[in-house]
């Protein structure tokens, strides 16, 4: 990781989002994310990751837990699939305790859902984990959900500041499928410091390694500048460019075609985090208003077929309804065609510049 990204990092979030509640619910169609509250990722605690802030909160007790789960169990109704999360990682016992995790597991056992994925740093994954998990989800669909973000160690150290072996990680996706668990990694599109080219081309590239070393499927987050990050910090300080809902649409198109019923979506703008005063926290991709109104429709569309034939189809329709009268697709086009005068390296270094300069003000 890179110093100066760590002790920014540090410098701008630790300590200042302090989450209250137990837990937060998100739908979206027929699938359910609950986030239960945690002390918060503990790589977070040492400035990793230049775009991330879900805040920090405390280790659910038992007795708390088992308040809760009737309203959790009841939010399910309905659901397909669950996705289980905290601040950090679930599988971290330093965030959520074996025991509590087991209450968590009595109560998706009594649900009719098949699927259900656990959000974790792929670090926590060993086999002793997964014998416990088929232990106590025996008629489930076990997913494990990794961020990967990137595969190019440049953008993992000088823009992520996340470190990811890739190495190491193979060897822990071998591990779940020897346990029947499927895995699924998350690609973020948009790092900083890099052009808009270059930011498509990082994460195609990520999406096409995950692929070739047997990841099951691939989630694509789209930036989300989030409040008190050093990407806010970038963004307030036209240092940069908000990720444009046409860059997911051309990543999208870019993609092997066989590939697409394996793609998933998130935090595209369907979601939001807000403060105790409902202020929003998160900005998703950005559009002009003349499209604007189409884009949720495109990602509903998309996430709702069931297969890469039918989601080639819906890339095909709406790559000829989305760009009529659409002030910004010209821009965005401009922006991939742009050949910039530095190299991503020496862009990175002048910015680096600016932010050395900028702690110590």
């Amino acid at each position: 990781m890179d110093a100066l990204l760590s002790k920014l990092n540090q410098q701008r979030r630790n300590g200042k989002r302090m989450i209250a509640k137990d837990y937060i619910l998100r739908k979206r169609e027929d699938f359910l994310h609950i986030c239960f509250n945690s002390p918060g990722c503990r790589y977070r605690e040492i400035g990793s990751c230049t775009m991330c802030d879900y805040g920090q909160g405390t280790k659910l007790t038992e007795s708390r837990l088992k308040l809760i789960l009737p309203e959790i169990k009841k939010a399910a109704d309905g659901m397909q699939s669950i996705l289980i999360g905290t601040l950090g990682s679930v599988l971290d016992s330093a965030e959520i305790s074996l025991v509590c995790l087991e209450l968590i597991c009595d109560m998706l056992n009594e649900l009719p859902i098949r699927t259900i994925i656990f959000e974790t740093h792929y670090t926590m994954v060993n086999d002793s984990i997964c014998c416990w998990l088929t232990e106590h989800l025996p008629k489930k669909d076990i997913v494990i959900e990794v961020g990967l973000e990137s595969v190019d160690a440049f953008v993992q150290e000088k823009c992520l500041n996340k470190a990811i072996d890739l190495h190491i990680l193979e060897s822990k996706i071998q591990i779940l499928h020897h346990h029947g668990m499927s895995i699924t990694v998350n690609a973020f599109l948009g790092a900083p410091f890099l052009s808009a080219a270059e930011q498509l081309e990082d994460t195609v590239k990520t999406v096409q390694w995950a692929f070739r070393h047997m990841v099951d499927s691939v989630v694509i987050f789209p930036a989300n500048i989030r409040t008190n990050t050093l990407l806010d910090l970038l963004y307030q300080n036209h240092l940069y460019a908000p990720v444009r809902h046409w860059a997911v649409f051309e990543l999208l198109r870019r993609l092997q075609a066989d590939d697409l019923g394996r793609i998933y979506l998130a935090w595209y703008g369907d979601w939001s985090d807000l403060d105790e005063n409902n202020t929003k926290l998160n900005f998703p991709p950005c559009s002009c208003e003349k499209c604007a109104k189409n884009w949720m429709g495109f990602y509903h569309q998309f996430l709702r077929k069931p297969d890469h034939t039918s989601r080639k189809l819906v890339l095909e329709e709406y790559g000829r309804i989305l760009p009529s009268g659409c002030e910004c697709y010209k821009e965005f086009k401009k922006s991939l065609e742009e050949v910039s005068a530095e190299s991503r390296e020496e862009r990175a270094g002048r910015i680096r510049n600016w932010l050395e300069d900028f702690m110590y003000r």
